[in-house]
């Protein structure tokens, strides 16, 4: 991969004489018989062909199955609630408070989508596949701006069959819809950059960039090195004019959300980032040397793990071996790069750095990489010309065909196995639900929730591990219980929202270990309602939260415990009704909208 030359459009420098000896090397592929292809047909033809390589790798490896995160159910109860209500809010929650963690963007796509008819996972799951299409593409198009066209098509290839841009497309999840609004807008500036007017900026393209980045910000909150990076490089060039009026495009519906946030709501990042473990609240928070930790942990995390394994999988030779390279080489070919006048990509890349490296550990994973993805293959391609300018001209293709070949095939030989795994089951699902193939631990929360749409009486709410796929089952508002082993902040919580259910459920550890403690504790503040499912095998318990008056303080002694079944009125009575599966895995919240 070589990068274009220094006079090329879109780099701001003239063609000297050390210019053209250095594109005398980087022409070695012309030379060699792409000079006999027409260039526009040649950089089109790239670009078709990686596209369609991306939407054949994307709908290899669709499958109907839901993301046991709670995002993917949270985005369709929001849209959900967008299309009923008209209102950003947590209608799977009880108290049903504006939404201000989540930024509206995924939603109203997938809000959008259900009111045309969509109403399964499958239906949904298009929005992440369509955006990962869109994202190699403009990926494509962007690294053209600095590289050959075969080098920009290598990179956008690699970007198609890198594990975490392959595995994220199969979900209902924001990633694809952020990464592919932040190439577009990567694109739309480096279009702007290139143009001749008095302040070096074509507005149209720069008023396309705004708009888009404003849109990855709204899509998600880790869009704001974006925002910042566009503005920070208008003021590099001293654009005034258009940097006060892109301040005001993009600050004032940014202001809005600020504020909206600080009027309440269930969960905003804000707060759970200067916790320890937002999943463990116990822990307290974290000061400045808890983030200078932080950052260390972060940063070993992400060169050696989170990063390389969304490129190449987690069972390539040398993982963290190859994210070293990976990372050592971007940092290289971006301080290339941002040592002459640096544009918007070469601010964002620090920036959203960062950002990442600041993060609670916890939440640290290969999703929050993607962005970085295309941009530390290009800087990779302009470190490697730069290493190879004194090779002889045979070596350097040969060299980089090496070194994307060596990214390439473990990053293939993943995606061949998901998508073998994605038609693993496809008689569980036709026969029984989307949720069979998790295993009998998710398939007894799921069958308490579904039970409990009909089973609980009208008003009903209930705490549970993941209270917004319970709500999606069965349209009862639910919340996370209390992350606490002490019984007092449960009963609490169960007060203060009017919720007299909690669901003791085998999930992961959690419920286990939070809920079943709180009940070893004080079994007389709880009563059974209903099981589901094997306790031995990963069944489910429902059990009711006696009203206050009603609560017998005796304590127990912290081992296993036998509670009373709930009074009748703890129950409708009523049996519930049959229901309906498909392979395509109907959502149950939105089956009701035909109704």
């Amino acid at each position: 991969m070589s990068s274009k030359r220094a006079g090329s459009p879109g780099s701001g420098a003239t063609g000297s004489k050390r210019t053209r000896a250095a594109d005398s090397r980087q022409g070695g592929s012309e030379r060699s018989g792409w000079k006999k292809v027409n260039p526009d047909l040649l950089r089109w033809g790239l670009g078709a062909a990686v596209t369609l390589i991306a939407a054949g790798v994307v709908w290899s490896v669709a499958n109907p199955l839901p993301h046991l995160g709670g995002d993917n159910a949270g985005y369709i109860a929001l849209a959900h609630g967008l299309l009923v209500n008209g209102a950003y809010t947590d209608v799977f929650d009880p108290q049903n408070l504006p939404h201000t963690k989540y930024p509206p963007v995924f939603s109203a796509i997938l809000a959008t989508l259900i009111a045309l008819g969509a109403r399964s996972w499958v239906a949904l799951k298009t929005v992440a596949g369509a955006a990962t299409v869109v994202s190699v593409l403009f990926t494509y198009l962007w690294a053209q701006r600095t590289l050959r066209p075969v080098a920009a098509f290598a990179v956008a290839l690699l970007m198609a069959l890198s594990v975490g841009v392959v595995y994220y497309s199969q979900w209902v999840l924001s990633d694809p819809v952020f990464v592919a609004f932040t190439m577009v807008a990567l694109y739309a500036l480096a279009r702007a950059e290139g143009d001749e007017t008095a302040e070096g900026v074509a507005v149209g393209w720069l008023a396309a960039g705004v708009v888009l980045a404003g849109l990855a910000y709204f899509t998600r909150s880790a869009g704001l090195p974006l925002v910042l990076a566009v503005l920070a490089w208008l003021a590099l060039r001293r654009a005034w004019r258009l940097l006060a009026a892109s301040g005001v495009v993009l600050g004032v519906p940014m202001l809005v959300w600020l504020l909206r946030g600080r009027s309440g709501g269930v969960a905003q990042y804000q707060s759970e980032f200067w916790m320890v473990n937002p999943y463990d609240p116990s822990l307290g928070t974290v000061g400045f040397g808890g983030l200078v930790g932080r950052v260390l942990e972060n940063s070993v995390g992400y060169v050696t793990r989170h990063l390389p394994m969304g490129v190449v999988g987690a069972d390539a030779p040398a993982v963290g071996l190859a994210g070293g390279a990976l990372v050592g080489a971007a940092l290289v070919g971006w301080g290339l790069r941002a040592r002459r006048r640096p544009g918007p990509a070469e601010i964002f890349f620090p920036l959203y750095w960062g950002v990442i490296l600041l993060w609670p550990t916890v939440w640290s994973g290969d999703r929050f990489a993607l962005p970085l993805l295309p941009l530390v293959f290009l800087y990779g391609a302009v470190a490697l010309h730069a290493g190879t300018r004194k090779l002889p001209d045979a070596v350097v293709p040969a060299l980089a065909t090496a070194v994307v070949l060596a990214l390439l095939l473990p990053a293939a030989a993943d995606w061949r196995q998901t998508a073998r795994a994605s038609s693993a089951c496809p008689m569980e699902v036709r026969s029984q639900s989307v949720w069979a193939c998790y295993g009998p631990r998710v398939q007894s929360f799921m069958t308490a929730a579904t039970w409990s749409s009909t089973g609980l009486p009208d008003g009903s709410a209930v705490l549970s591990r993941k209270p917004r796929h319970f709500y999606l089952q069965s349209g009862v508002p639910s919340r996370a219980f209390a992350f606490y082993e002490d019984p007092d902040p449960h009963l609490e919580l169960a007060d203060a929202l009017g919720a007299r259910y909690i669901l003791l459920d085998q999930w992961d550890g959690f419920a286990r270990r939070y809920v079943g403690s709180a009940v070893s504790r004080r079994p007389g503040a709880f009563c059974f309602v209903q099981g589901f499912g094997s306790p031995a095998s990963g069944g489910s318990q429902l059990l009711g939260v006696r009203a206050p008056d009603a609560r017998d303080a005796t304590a127990g002694d912290g081992g296993d415990v036998r509670v009373e079944r709930c009074p009748d009125d703890y129950l409708t009575g009523l049996e519930p009704e049959a229901e309906a599966y498909s392979s395509s895995g109907r959502i149950p919240l939105l089956e009701g909208l035909d109704s």
